[in-house]
Formats: C-alpha cells, structure tokens, sequence
C-alpha cells in the first residue's frame, strides 16, 4: 500500500527562503501512519506513506526525500532491512545520504545503537512526540509547538484497538497473535497510554511463554481500554 498526500503547511513553516519537505511515512499499522501523518502536516508539503518495507523500498528510489519516518518493527521486511536497502541504493546512485529517522517501541539502549550501526541518522523512541519529531526534522520554530492534533484521533485509535483485542481472542494462530498483540502495544505506546502499553507488554511475555492468554486477561484490557476511552472523551 503507497500513497502520495498533498498537504499545505501551517504558515510558521512558510517563510521565505524555506524549503518545503517531502517526507515519506513508513508503519505497518494504518493509525500509526495516519497519526504520523498529522504530527507532520504543519511542516511537509507532501507526505508519501507506505506500508511495508518493499513498498518503502520502491518509493525510495523513485524520489528524493528530504527525510524519511521508518518504522523498525514490521512483519515482511523490516525497517532494518528496508534501511540497508535505502543506503544501498545511495551508494550505488552515488546520492547524499538521505535524513532517515527511525522509530521503535523498544527502550533498550543496545536496540537504539544496532538502530545507529544500521544506517539511521538518528532513532526516536515511543510513544513519538510531535516536537521531538520537529526537532528531529530540524523546523522546530520559537513561535511554539503547532496545534497537537492527538485528541482528534483518539477515538478512531479506539475504536481500531477494540477490533484488534476482538481478533487476538479469537485468533488460532500463536504467532499471527504475537504479531498483532505487538503492533497494538506499539500503538498504545505512540499515542502515550504508556502504562496500557506495557500492560500488553507484559501479556506478550507472558503469551511467549504460556500460549494463549484466558478470557478474564481479555475483559480486563477491555476494561482498561473503556476507561482510558472514558477518561479522554
């Protein structure tokens, strides 16, 4: 899945002399990127999304961007072998390094640099926030942060993380599971319920090591997910 969005920046990031940013979003879970999408909005004229490391990989090489957004942890290939692919492609096109940002769920300080030994200029961790990303970007203004547009998707985001809690009950599939209970913790993590997301961290490890979590861990997460849904409304 690729996809191509026009946008017009918010007038701080319009001056003149300023050049206007073309950033391609890669993440494998679609409010992920949509989310990242809107943090970007306000600075980048146009913002390519994809949604795995091949279709990352073949949008590199038809345009230069000015920075791309990689998620690390996806299924198929993953953020670092889409990364060696982009800086493959660099030196065999002889082309300046492109500013590639990535993005993980993990705290480890040994995941952050074998992220810097891969190629990335630089990794952010979750949950990602809109000014570090800015920052990241180097277009963070003194004006101030832009309008944080995280309330806007809450409930979308909820709604989208029901689905998945309905799926892992019900899913046959151990490792499809593992796969899904990740990229919701992932999720969680981006839009800050950090205590939620290491809640299913701790499911996710304990699922590794016994199966198939029971129904009663399922209604308490649905519980926790209906009162952080209470709490932002």
């Amino acid at each position: 899945m690729t996809n191509s969005t026009p946008h017009i920046p918010d007038a701080r990031w319009r001056e003149p002399g300023r050049k206007l940013m073309r950033v391609l979003v890669v993440d494998d879970v679609d409010i992920n990127r949509y989310m990242l999408k809107a943090h970007l909005e306000y600075a980048a004229q146009y913002i390519d999304e994809a949604a795995d490391g091949f279709a990352a990989l073949g949008l590199f090489k038809q345009h230069r961007y000015d920075a791309v957004l990689l998620d690390i942890e996806m299924p198929g290939l993953d953020g670092y072998g889409a990364l060696a692919g982009m800086r493959k492609w660099e030196l065999e096109q002889q082309l300046p390094r492109t500013l590639i940002l990535a993005v993980t769920s993990s705290d480890f300080p040994e995941d952050g640099q074998r992220i810097l030994d891969a190629g990335a200029s630089a990794y952010l961790a979750k949950p990602l926030k809109q000014k570090e990303l800015l920052k990241a970007l180097q277009l963070l203004q003194p004006a101030g942060p832009a309008p944080h547009p995280m309330a806007s998707l809450f409930p979308k985001m909820f709604t989208y993380a029901g689905i998945m809690l309905d799926e892992l009950e019900t899913s046959d599939e151990p490792e499809a599971a593992s796969r899904k209970l990740h990229q919701l913790r992932g999720m969680m993590a981006v839009y800050g319920f950090v205590d939620f997301a290491e809640h299913l961290k701790q499911v996710h490890t304990a699922m590794q090591r016994d199966g198939m979590p029971k129904k009663t861990v399922f209604d308490q997460l649905r519980k926790e997910l209906h009162d952080l849904k209470t709490a932002t409304a």
